[in-house]
């Protein structure tokens, strides 16, 4: 009997497997790829001999030969015992089942075919007696037929139950079946060993950027598969070592930059900003997520990895990946000469113009602030830490800095044009905590929007300014040691800009050039600013004459 189902048209066979046999298997090369993992061990453990000569020589240069083709064979026998073991699983649930279903199903097919074929005839023979038939004959062939049609139906329903419960087992073995074939032809290229699988579930879920640290200094064997694999976790995760990471997201961002032509704004400026700071001016690319957030975050590292100074700047309101360009330039210019190294760090979704007033961006941000700023306390060896934040900037770092007593390591705060620091009381304890890092403060009197937003904000009105212990420093013009003048900050920006759109000027707050530049240089280098308040060169801005309007008995003046 040569059944289909009658919903989805598979054919009624036994599916053929053992699933012992596939058990067996899955032993076998269990026990391969564990032999296997013990001649790689030895391999490794030869190839690290200590001593010289040509045997030594040759017995590396030999276990380094084997580790790579046994690593391959580690991962093709665990590849197809894995793929095997859930098959047979999948064969067990649904495939054993559905066999067993076969016999029922014809047997259920052979009696609704036999109350079908009664029912009909009682069918006829009821319409016959009705034309020609007594009544009572009439009557009894009506009620024959109407009991044979009913068991039809019956013998009906049991069958579509049996087809629907068998096509459901069908179709779940089906699919393993496709799954496992699938993997058997795509799984090897990108398949983990159980060990590197293993050690990358524990990156993943490490409690902090130092266990993460631990971890992957641990198993120096593992790492290579992982970072080749998977350079969009590995380029990202605080805690492994920035060598890593930069090359990792080199890899990313160089697949990116091939396609250049073919991709969409923002997307095509923000690769080609990155590419120009990596090729041209040797930013190191430690963090690249062009898909996980709103907007693209990245974090280029400039100078020495294992810099004992290391500055972070953290951007505000309105900052782009494809405007990175211009928080690199501080960045090299703050080391230059130095041996000391910088990050430009835009791994937060800044705010829009009317987003800025409220602490969601903040919030939002300063967990990945967080997380950066721990992993590079992680890293190994001893480092002064600085961060260095321009108005909302400030607010975010405020908030990541001040989620711990102990600062997170960072021994110098400085804001620039802040837009208020929190005003979240556990906050601003722990920001004047004696492990607190100390605090610098510039607003520029030229800046407009800075003092407009720790009035109009929402959750971040406290000036840093105003904090017990703060270092307050000039930004309105001045002269340098040498007794070069030094600009004045215009307005807000940290660059070009000054308070409004199409407003341009030099002097920004971390433009060389200006006071409040040489002075955040300063800071980084000594631990104090470089010019004195009001000194030599010192400008009055927009703010000092609305004061002294104010202090005459008038309202000030407009903008």
């Amino acid at each position: 009997m040569n059944l289909v189902s009658p919903h989805r048209g598979y054919p009624l066979e036994r599916i053929e497997g053992n699933s012992g046999s596939m058990e067996t298997w899955v032993g076998t090369f269990d026990r391969i790829a564990k032999d296997l993992g013990d001649l790689r061990d030895r391999a490794h453990r030869v190839a690290e001999l200590p001593g010289v000569g040509d045997a030594i020589s040759r017995a590396r240069s030999d276990a380094q030969v084997i580790a790579g083709p046994v690593r391959s064979g580690i991962v093709d026998a665990q590849l197809l015992s894995s793929v095997l073991s859930a098959y047979a699983d999948a064969y067990s649930a649904h495939a054993v089942p559905a066999n067993r279903m076969i016999e029922e199903i014809q047997n259920a097919h052979a009696a609704w075919e036999s109350a079908a074929g009664e029912a009909e005839q009682a069918g006829l023979k009821a319409l016959w007696s009705s034309r020609s038939g007594p009544d009572d004959e009439a009557t009894k062939a009506n009620d024959d037929a109407r009991e044979a049609m009913a068991t039809a139906d019956a013998a009906k329903k049991a069958l579509d139950e049996l087809w629907t419960s068998w096509e459901t087992l069908y179709t779940s073995w089906d699919e393993a079946y496709d799954k496992a074939l699938s993997s058997l032809v795509s799984g090897a290229s990108v398949y983990l060993t159980n060990e590197e699988k293993a050690l990358l579930d524990q990156l993943l879920a490490a409690n902090d950027p130092a266990a993460v640290w631990q971890l992957w200094n641990a198993n120096p064997a593992l790492r290579d598969a992982l970072a080749d694999h998977y350079p969009d976790i590995i380029g990202n995760l605080d805690g492994i070592p920035y060598d890593v990471r930069a090359e990792a997201n080199l890899r990313r961002l160089k697949e990116l930059h091939n396609r250049l032509q073919f991709l969409s704004e923002p997307q095509k400026s923000e690769v080609a900003a990155l590419w120009d700071e990596v090729e041209k001016k040797n930013g190191k690319l430690i963090s690249f997520d062009p898909d996980g957030s709103e907007q693209t975050t990245a974090a280029l590292w400039y100078g020495p990895f294992d810099a004992a100074n290391v500055s972070t700047l953290v951007p505000g309101m309105l900052s782009k990946v494809n405007g990175i360009g211009e928080f690199g330039k501080s960045a090299r210019d703050l080391i230059d000469g130095t041996g000391d190294a910088a990050v430009a760090w835009f791994g937060y979704d800044s705010p829009e113009v009317p987003e800025e007033p409220f602490m969601d961006r903040a919030q939002n941000g300063a967990p990945a602030l967080r997380s950066f700023l721990l992993g590079l306390d992680a890293q190994p060896g001893s480092r002064t830490i600085n961060v260095i934040a321009h108005s909302y900037g400030s607010t975010t770092a405020a908030l990541a800095i001040g989620s711990a007593a102990d600062g997170l390591g960072v021994d110098r705060f400085i804001t620039v044009g802040s837009a208020g620091l929190p005003d979240d009381a556990q906050v601003l304890a722990n920001l004047q905590s004696p492990d607190a890092p100390r605090i610098y403060a510039t607003t520029s009197a030229n800046d407009f929007w800075a003092p407009v937003g720790k009035v109009t904000g929402w959750g971040h009105h406290t000036d840093p300014a105003s904090l017990d212990g703060v270092t307050t420093f000039d930004s309105d013009g001045g002269v340098d040691a040498a007794g070069e003048p030094l600009l004045a900050t215009p307005g807000h920006s940290a660059h070009s800009g000054v308070n409004f759109p199409g407003q341009n000027a030099p002097g920004g707050y971390l433009l060389k050039g200006s006071e409040s530049f040489y002075n955040v240089r300063e800071i980084v280098r000594t631990g104090e600013p470089g010019t004195e308040p009001g000194g030599e060169g010192s400008e009055k801005g927009y703010w000092d004459l609305v004061a002294e309007g104010m202090s005459q008995g008038g309202y000030g003046l407009g903008y």
